[in-house]
């Protein structure tokens, strides 16, 4: 099998092994053409091919003739989609037949029906609750519908010259993958209620990646896509050995499903797929004709329906990977491969049939290469709309985000949880957001930091309260308006499969529709009414320049006066007012004159003959006779009939429009923009009261960074540990009595082991991401220059998969910090030279901590249990040396067993003067007779203590 097919194959493996239910033996199981070594791809290609196709399967011709016309139906979808499980509709159920019924009966606990093959199956209401759980099992679930009715087959067999068909038409409506899932009214997911959990607020994206190499480094093309929102993410940039800006967007843009290009995935790349995100479901699309190249995407956005051939009104960001110099759509140079992965994603989302509805949302985003302009001067304009850049190695070890693959005890005791106080499920997004990239922008920092003082202020607590609890009831409106978008499109109404689909449930689908539209509506009067009491609680006094921007002028388009609420909502269609639809006005005008017209020649009839037409009436020639009773004959005339005729054209146009009022109802909706700023607003004011309460219910002693040029912390928290119930006394008050960084920027950290130093230093990396998101934080002072990038060397993890060691690992991330780091950067590296011997581990970590004290000059935390390094560091003007304080008692330098010791966790000035590992030893549980062993053993090392140090002192001065 190819090496990219080990991608794919999971997911069909999945497919392929059915076990046989209850010992029976059904005829899918023997059939030869879906044994392993007989299977094929519909083209006819072994799974040995490099273009076999695992999402396509070959059935045979004699095969489906013996089929029954609803069971060859079914093969040939699936024959076209193999991968996937068919919720085959027939009447009133969707049916599950051989493979996918198995898998059904495994995973949704149904039970197989009678019959010689495997056939399982439940009710359309059920769609939404079973499809959910399959795709939560990483399977792909296509919905097929019947797209006409028997009355309509009659009728196109009675029109067709050549066989008839027996079988209603069937179309798949929909494809749902991990990574497409959306929020439509068949969807088991509900957006109405504000209160959703963090894994229902989490953005689910798919990612598409393109890849170039050059003189052995790669050249990435990267789109994110989250369907829920129809958000696109792209960019394109060269990475470094190590990857790290790659890392570090998977990181922060977490996905659960990516596409790839086959064979033109570098090792360097498949380490990461097979690594990082080796649980990630992935799939390998066929080159150009799948994954498609830059000009054929272009070509396929200038489709009407999705961005038009008007290059001017296309997103910014897409109008900036065009070349300006052509008159037709062309890439630039520099955005061919971003280009191409969202060609690879616009494939993907036409297979899922939300092409249109994502494209149309027209929210795309440029994704910024992590290599800022260095800044010479710090002065404070050039920090403007700059962020601080946290990879993806970082964001692991701080802790910072909870990931899919953290317990839920570190999860909960991430910076996120910690500070998450919002109401809103798009604020949580945003929350998230910022704290995976702080902005650096003093002016924004500022802004946020007089909004969450203001809304701490006492005087503020009714506000306060006001304001969270009509946050509380807020939808995911960001949800919503991407499931307006697509109910409001044309396309969805007339080319779309869905608009063809019979659905027996149809009733209850418009009333959800109409429910959407009118919790949206009533979501952002809700808004509306936290904009005006804000509005008169600033009336009493002053506000703040952030507040104002969020709940300024409201700006409400008002919809609630277009229709009727209440009968819409019970009826599940929207009947416009008079004045608020001019197709569905013009199309009453047209009922009303067609009406008039034919009372009017009623009156005329009537007056010329004045009177009924009897039989003793003599009526004109042109009259024809229809019916008759006793006494009376019932008459046309062709002008009648012509007249009958407009009457129920005029009739069927208005119940057209009626029924395509609701969709108008929808697009009008869509059309106006103030909404997406009102989101906007109201999550930034939600993520700042989130920052506010939390300052408020932390139970600690805050201050507000002071961002000047120095660095200092005095008496600072760990924000998330001081929250977690303490194991002892004195790790519930974890202090830090800062060090000033002003003239030496590198602390070379001792101390005991398990004293606190890893802690310490992760301490300070987040004090900073949480003094650079605008918050205050927890200490008696913090005095800091805005810091661009965060690096961190801590901890000891080999990469199995990746076929990399520990002390590999620590060698490659201690070279992205030497590499990136600037004199505004934050390093930690925690024990650097652990993984190898003493010797060489000791040089190592003394040749990069003269690197970073002297080249570099940023502010770094170095933490070694190599004290010798200690003594060379003495003489370097730039470095501090301070250790985590702790008391021992019976110490004792022959015996050092015996020594107990109390850590402190404050950290002071000066050298440890060792780590008291034999203490660390006894808290492990180490019996005493092997302690003893180990104090043998130290004392036979330490007759060469002096000739190593000796050693050691010459290669520092050396270098």
């Amino acid at each position: 099998m190819p090496s990219d097919a080990l991608f794919t194959q999971d997911l069909v493996l999945k497919q392929n092994t059915w076990r046989l239910p209850r010992g029976h033996l059904y005829p899918l199981f023997i059939l030869v053409f879906l044994q392993p070594d007989k299977i094929r791809d519909a083209q006819g290609r072994r799974p040995d091919d490099d273009d076999y196709d695992p999402t396509t399967l070959f059935v045979p011709a004699d095969f489906l003739k013996e089929q029954t016309p609803g069971h060859r139906q079914w093969w040939t979808i699936k024959s076209q989609n193999f991968d996937t499980v068919l919720l085959f509709k027939v009447g009133k159920f969707y049916e599950l037949y051989h493979m996918d019924a198995v898998i059904a009966v495994e995973c949704l606990s149904l039970t197989f029906m009678r019959g010689s093959y495997a056939h399982a199956g439940f009710p359309e209401v059920g769609y939404g609750k079973f499809a959910d759980q399959l795709v939560s099992r990483g399977y792909k679930v296509a919905r097929i519908e019947q797209t006409e009715t028997p009355q309509q087959l009659e009728e196109r067999n009675s029109k067709a010259h050549g066989g008839k068909e027996k079988v209603v038409r069937r179309e798949v409506c929909r494809v749902t993958t991990t990574g497409t899932r959306t929020y439509a009214v068949l969807d088991g997911c509900n957006t109405f209620g504000g209160e959703t959990d963090n894994g229902e607020t989490q953005s689910k994206y798919l990612l598409s990646i393109k890849e170039m190499v050059y003189d052995q480094r790669s050249t990435y093309g990267i789109c994110f896509v989250d369907t829920s929102v129809g958000k696109f993410f792209i960019g394109e940039f060269l990475d470094d050995d190590y990857n790290s800006y790659l890392r570090t967007l998977i990181a922060n843009f977490t996905p659960v499903q990516i596409l790839f290009e086959r064979g033109h995935v570098s090792s360097r790349c498949k380490t990461i797929l097979n690594g990082v995100l080796n649980s990630v479901q992935k799939e390998g699309l066929t080159p150009k004709k799948q994954f498609l190249d830059a000009d054929e995407t272009l070509k396929l956005l200038s489709n009407d329906k999705y961005l038009g051939v008007d290059f001017a009104s296309w997103p910014e960001t897409l109008r900036k990977m065009l070349d300006p110099d052509s008159i037709i759509a062309k890439p630039n140079a520099n955005s061919c491969l971003a280009l191409s992965a969202l060609g690879a994603v616009l494939y993907y989302l036409q297979r899922c049939l939300i092409d249109v509805d994502m494209i149309t949302m027209r929210d795309f985003t440029q994704l910024e290469p992590m290599e800022q302009s260095p800044i010479e001067k710090p002065d404070v304009s050039m920090w403007t709309n700059r962020q601080m850049i946290l990879d993806g190695i970082t964001l692991e070890n701080l802790n910072l985000v909870p990931g899919d693959n953290r317990d839920a005890q570190a999860a909960s005791l991430s910076l996120y949880s910690t500070v998450n106080r919002c109401q809103t499920a798009f604020g949580k997004r945003l929350l998230r957001q910022w704290i995976c990239s702080p902005t650096c922008d003093m002016a924004v920092l500022k802004d946020r930091q007089d909004a969450i003082e203001y809304l701490m202020d006492p005087a503020r607590v009714r506000f306060v309260e006001k304001a969270g609890e009509l946050l509380r009831k807020l939808p995911d409106l960001e949800r919503l308006l991407q499931k307006i978008h697509t109910l409001g499109l044309k396309y969805r109404a007339e080319s779309h499969p869905d608009s063809r689909a019979v659905m027996f449930e149809a009733a209850n689908y418009n009333k959800r529709k109409i429910k959407d539209l009118l919790n949206t509506l009533a979501g952002f009067q809700t808004c509306s009414d936290l904009i005006e009491f804000y509005d008169n609680v600033r009336r009493d006094g002053n506000g703040t320049r952030l507040l104002d921007k969020c709940l300024g002028s409201d700006n409400k388009d008002d919809l609630s006066k277009s229709f009727n609420h209440s009968v819409a909502e019970k009826e599940g269609v929207i009947v416009p007012q008079k004045g608020q639809d001019e197709e569905y006005d013009d199309a009453c005008r047209g009922v009303n004159e067609a009406m008039h017209h034919l009372e009017a020649y009623r009156k005329q009839q009537e007056e010329k003959l004045r009177c009924k037409v009897t039989d003793s009436v003599n009526v004109p020639r042109y009259y024809d006779l229809k019916s008759r009773r006793k006494g009376f004959g019932r008459y046309s005339t062709e002008e009648l009939d012509e007249l009958i005729e407009e009457v129920i054209k005029a009739e069927a146009n208005k119940d057209k429009q009626r029924e395509d009022a609701t969709r108008r109802v929808f697009a009008d909706f869509d059309t106006r923009h103030v909404w997406a700023d009102v989101l906007s607003r109201v999550a930034e004011f939600d993520v700042v009261l989130s920052l506010a309460r939390y300052c408020q219910t932390c139970g600690l002693a805050l201050c507000r960074p002071e961002f000047v040029c120095d660095f200092s912390i005095r008496k600072g928290y760990h924000p998330c540990l001081a929250i977690k119930p303490p194991t002892n006394e004195a790790t519930s008050t974890f202090t830090y009595i800062g060090v000033s960084l002003t003239t030496m920027k590198t602390v070379l950290l001792t101390g005991p082991n398990m004293g606190g130093k890893s802690t310490l230093m992760r301490q300070v990396a987040v004090l900073t991401v949480l003094a650079h998101m605008g918050s205050l934080v927890p200490a008696r002072s913090m005095r800091l220059s805005p810091v661009d990038r965060i690096f961190t060397r801590i901890g000891a993890n080999d990469r199995l998969i990746c076929g990399q060691s520990t002390f590999f690992v620590e060698l490659r991330e201690t070279l992205v910090i030497l590499r990136n780091a600037t004199k505004h950067s934050l390093v930690l590296i925690d024990e650097l030279g652990r993984g190898t011997s003493t010797f060489d581990g000791t040089a190592i970590a003394s040749a990069v901590l003269s690197d970073l004290s002297r080249r570099i000059q940023c502010r770094s935390f170095f933490s070694t249990h190599y004290h010798s390094l200690c003594k060379t560091a003495a003489v370097n003007p730039n470095i501090a040396l301070a250790h985590m304080a702790c008391m021992v008692e019976n110490e004792n330098e022959s015996n050092p067993t015996e020594e107990c010791v109390t850590f402190l966790y404050r950290l002071t000035d000066g050298v440890c003067p060792k780590s008291y590992g034999f203490f660390a030893a006894r808290l492990a549980g180490v019996r005493q007779e092997v302690c003893m062993q180990l104090l043998l053993f130290c004392f036979l090392l330490g007759h060469t203590k002096r000739l190593r140090h000796a050693i050691v002192r010459n290669i520092v001065m050396f270098s």
